[in-house]
């Protein structure tokens, strides 16, 4: 009769390593040489692996040889690729230019298209299959865009490094925030879900929209998030929240960055600032709020989270949906919003 023996635990281990994340068959030779080591009888294994006696002799055998190590499929040569320099090119420099440049009619490039282009074009016959490999080889991933503003602030290193330069020169106890504004609407935020295929999910829309403004701060050193939700956006609640800011912060001295909204600007702010000096605005660069300010990634995780694809029969439901969201966030998941 043919046994093996398992040496140590650790080769016990990794046996049992493999029999958990390794391919099926790589898990059932591991399994081979554990009921082997049992003294359970390479019949009785064929048997219940649904294989041959010969099969469990020769990966025992292996296994006496190379150890766990040899339980694995060595190295094979399979089909050539096809995947060379030559398309690797064709390739980046087709999907480079709009469809538009060569007079299709549609706007975007899809996998279908690319492959008939490519085939009709540049003699260059892919499968679809074989077109996602090399788009991948290449780092090609098929996301959203997103809108970038047509003017960019020319000052704005300069104003990065007086932000960078006020923040290092900050007494000990000043609270820095970075603050932004979003507005939540009754109408439910579309992402992409499961469902069933040819069953599309329908959501009820609500017969009127309404919307709800939320102002938000996120302390850069503790990551607490600060906010409150007002019916509009205007410089009155802006004021407003700054009150409620102070209050929140009892006296320590409020460094707040922030973008260039008109109710961040507004006269009667101005006038509202000159009373209140223990609050200091630091504004962004022009037209890079998006980019700059990182509460944003927090608005984009909030309506995604907490709002998307949800039908909300009233706003005060959707608000307490929004609630739940803040009371639940803890500044380590702020951080890695943010990061």
């Amino acid at each position: 009769m043919l046994f093996v023996n398992i040496a140590s635990d650790q080769d016990r281990q990794a046996l049992m390593q493999l029999t958990q994340t390794a391919l099926g068959r790589i898990a059932q030779r591991a399994f081979m040489v554990i009921w082997s080591d049992e003294q359970v009888a390479v019949t009785d294994i064929a048997a219940r692996l649904h294989c041959q006696p010969k099969c469990v002799r020769k990966w025992l055998h292996r296994y006496r040889d190379g150890g766990a190590a040899a339980l694995t499929d060595l190295p094979r040569s399979g089909r050539p690729t096809t995947l060379g320099a030559v398309a690797e090119q064709a390739v980046f420099m087709q999907i480079n230019q709009p469809p538009q440049t060569f007079g299709y009619v549609f706007a975007l490039w899809s996998i279908a298209s690319l492959c008939q282009h490519l085939a009709s074009r540049c003699s260059l016959k892919l499968s679809h299959w074989l077109l996602r490999r090399l788009l991948a080889r290449l780092r090609y991933r098929f996301r959203r865009p997103k809108f970038a503003p047509r003017k960019e602030d020319p000052q704005r290193t300069e104003i990065h490094q007086q932000i960078g330069r006020r923040i290092a020169e900050a007494t000990a106890g000043t609270a820095i925030l970075v603050e932004d504004e979003t507005d939540i609407r009754l109408f439910p935020v579309l992402r992409r879900m499961w469902m069933r295929v040819g069953q599309q999910v329908k959501l009820v829309a609500p017969m009127q929209n309404q919307s709800r403004t939320i102002f938000g701060a996120i302390e850069i050193q503790s990551g607490e998030v600060f906010h409150r939700i007002y019916n509009r956006k205007r410089t009155v609640e802006m004021i407003s929240y700054l009150e409620d800011l102070l209050v929140h912060y009892a006296g320590r001295p409020v460094l707040l960055i922030l973008d260039h909204a008109s109710i961040h600007k507004s006269r009667l702010l101005r006038a509202w600032l000159l009373e209140h000096r223990q609050i200091e605005l630091l504004y962004l660069p022009k037209y890079a709020a998006h980019r700059d300010n990182p509460i944003e990634k927090l608005w984009w995780h909030l309506k995604g989270y907490a709002a998307a694809n949800r039908c909300c029969r009233s706003m005060s439901e959707l608000l307490e949906a929004v609630e739940r969201y803040f009371r639940q966030l803890t500044p380590e998941k702020v951080f890695q919003l943010v990061a």
